[in-house]
C-alpha cells in the first residue's frame, strides 16, 4: 500500500514555461483581472507547481484549471498552488483577481504590477479608457486596447472626470478648449500621434506645493498633467503643452531608466516657446540679451534666462554635468535654470540646422531594450542626433555670443506634417484545452481514483483502531 501511496503523488518536474492573458474590466470601486495561464511543457507531465506575486492588496476570487477549482496559499501578494492531476502538454489555469480602484483628484486610477514568466509573452487587454499605459510594450488601441510585452508588467489606467475634450479630461473647471486649440504644436514638433487622452488636474499653490516640486508651474507625472491654478491663462495653456510634451516622450522614452532629462526638457522647453510666441507673449531669451520694447511712451525691458558668459564659463571649466543633468537633482536654482536653457539650446541648435525631430523621435521608438546606464543613455540618444551635446560650443565669448542670438531670433517652423499615430498590431492566442484520450490515460485515472478510495478507507480503518 505504500508503494501505492507513493506512486499516487509522484510528482514529475519541468520547467514553467508559459503565457499569460489578463483580461481587465473595471467594474465600479474594482479592476477585475481575469488572467489565463497557458502552460506548456515538451513532456506531457502531471503537475504543475506555481509561484506568482500579485499586486498589492488584491484579493482573489477564484482559482480553476481544466479540471476543478485549485486549492492555493496566499500570503503577502504571494500566490502559491499546484494544478489539479493531468498527464497533459497543455495545461490551461484561470485565475480571477480584483484590486480596488483608487479615487483622486476626482479621477479614478488603476496601478496593476501584472504577473509574467520572465522571457514569456505576457498580453493585456481591456475595454478603451482615457488612459493606458504599459512601459516597453506594444500597444494596440482601439475599441479594445491590447498590449503585448515579454515578462511581468506595470499598467496604469486612469479615467474620470466630469468633462473631456479630444486629448484631455479633467474633473476642474478648466476650459480645455484653450489648450486643444494647440494641440497641433507638440504633434507636429515630435511627429506623434499619442492614443491617449491626458488627465489634467488643476491645484491651488499650497497643495501643489505639497504634493508636488515647488519649484515649477507644472508637472506630467506617471501620466498626469499637473498645472498651478494661480497661473495666468496663457501661463495655463503654455504649461500644459509643455507637460503634454512630457506625455508624448514618455511613449518615447520608456526604454530609458536613468532619470536624464535633457532631451524631455529640452523639447518640452521649446514647445513653451513656440506656443508662448504664437500667443504673442515675451519672455526672457536663453544666454542671450536684455530685451527692450516700447508700448507708447512706456518702455518695458525683460532680463535674459542667464548670459552668453554663464555658457562660456561653463565651456572654459570642461563641465560636462549636464550629460547627468534633472532638474529634481539640485536645490540650486541657478543649475536648475542652467539646465533648461542649455537643453533647449541644443534642440533650437538641433532644429536651425536640419528642421525636424521626426527622423530622431522615429529612431527612438524602434529602441525595444531597457537602458539603465548614464553612458549608454547618452551615446544612443546622440547617435541619432549625430551631434555632441555642446550647443553653440566654442572657448571665444563671442563666438558662443553670435551664436545664442542667431538662436534666440530664430524662426520657429512647424512642420506640416502629421503626426504618426503609435500603435501595434496584437493578436490574442486562441486557447486549446489538451484532451486526454488514450487509454493508459484512461487507465491511469481510474487507477488513481481506486487509490484514492483505498486510501480513504485505510484512514477511517485506522480511526476505527
Amino acid at each position: 500500500m505504500k508503494k501505492l501511496i507513493l506512486l499516487f503523488f509522484l510528482i514529475f518536474v519541468f520547467p514553467a514555461n508559459a503565457e499569460v492573458i489578463h483580461n481587465i474590466s473595471l467594474e465600479g470601486d474594482w479592476a477585475v483581472i481575469n488572467s489565463t495561464l497557458i502552460l506548456k511543457s515538451d513532456e506531457k507531465i502531471d503537475y504543475w507547481n506555481l509561484k506568482i506575486m500579485l499586486p498589492e492588496n488584491a484579493e482573489i476570487v477564484e482559482l480553476k484549471d481544466e479540471i476543478s477549482k485549485i486549492n492555493y496559499n496566499f500570503s503577502k501578494s504571494e500566490l502559491v498552488f499546484r494544478t489539479n492531476k493531468k498527464k497533459a502538454n497543455t495545461r490551461i489555469v484561470n485565475l480571477i483577481f480584483k484590486k480596488k480602484i483608487e479615487e483622486k483628484y476626482g479621477l479614478k486610477i488603476a496601478d496593476l504590477d501584472l504577473f509574467g514568466f520572465e522571457n514569456e509573452t505576457t498580453i493585456i487587454a481591456a475595454k478603451n479608457v482615457h488612459y493606458f499605459f504599459v512601459p516597453m510594450a506594444q500597444i494596440e488601441y482601439g475599441k479594445e486596447i491590447k498590449a503585448k510585452k515579454k515578462g511581468g508588467c506595470n499598467l496604469r489606467i486612469i479615467y474620470g472626470g466630469k468633462k473631456e475634450s479630444e486629448h484631455y479630461f479633467t474633473n476642474s473647471n478648466f476650459n480645455l478648449s484653450l489648450v486643444e486649440r494647440y494641440y497641433f504644436v507638440p504633434e507636429r514638433i515630435t511627429g506623434l500621434k499619442i492614443p491617449v487622452k491626458f488627465p489634467v488636474v488643476v491645484l491651488p499653490d499650497e497643495k501643489y506645493n505639497k504634493e508636488l516640486e515647488n519649484f515649477s508651474s507644472g508637472t506630467f507625472s506617471r501620466g498626469i498633467i499637473f498645472v498651478r491654478e494661480n497661473l495666468s491663462e496663457k501661463e495655463k495653456i503654455a504649461t500644459i503643452l509643455h507637460e503634454t510634451t512630457h506625455g508624448f516622450n514618455s511613449f518615447v522614452l520608456d526604454f530609458d531608466k536613468t532619470n536624464i532629462s535633457w532631451f524631455d526638457e529640452g523639447v518640452a522647453c521649446y514647445v513653451t516657446s513656440v506656443i508662448f510666441r504664437i500667443l504673442n507673449e515675451t519672455k526672457p531669451q536663453i544666454f542671450g540679451e536684455e530685451i527692450r520694447w516700447r508700448n507708447g511712451t512706456t518702455i518695458y525691458s525683460l532680463k535674459p534666462k542667464l548670459k552668453p558668459e554663464d555658457l562660456f564659463e561653463y565651456y572654459k571649466k570642461g563641465d560636462n554635468w549636464m550629460l547627468d543633468w534633472n532638474p529634481k537633482k539640485y536645490r540650486d536654482e541657478y543649475k536648475r535654470e542652467f539646465g533648461y536653457s542649455y537643453s533647449e539650446l541644443f534642440i533650437r541648435e538641433y532644429l536651425f540646422e536640419n528642421g525636424s525631430l521626426h527622423k530622431i523621435y522615429k529612431r527612438l521608438l524602434e529602441i525595444n531594450k531597457s537602458v539603465e546606464n548614464k553612458d549608454e543613455r547618452n551615446k544612443i540618444i546622440l547617435d541619432i542626433f549625430e551631434k555632441e551635446f555642446k550647443p553653440c560650443y566654442s572657448l571665444n565669448l563671442e563666438e558662443i555670443r553670435n551664436c545664442t542670438r542667431k538662436l534666440n531670433m530664430m524662426s520657429f517652423e512647424i512642420p506640416a506634417t502629421e503626426g504618426k499615430e503609435i500603435t501595434y498590431k496584437v493578436e490574442i492566442p486562441k486557447i486549446h484545452i489538451e484532451e486526454n484520450n488514450s487509454l493508459f490515460s484512461d487507465f491511469e485515472n481510474f487507477f488513481n481514483k481506486i487509490c484514492e478510495i483505498l486510501n480513504s478507507f485505510i484512514e477511517k480503518i485506522l480511526e476505527l483502531a
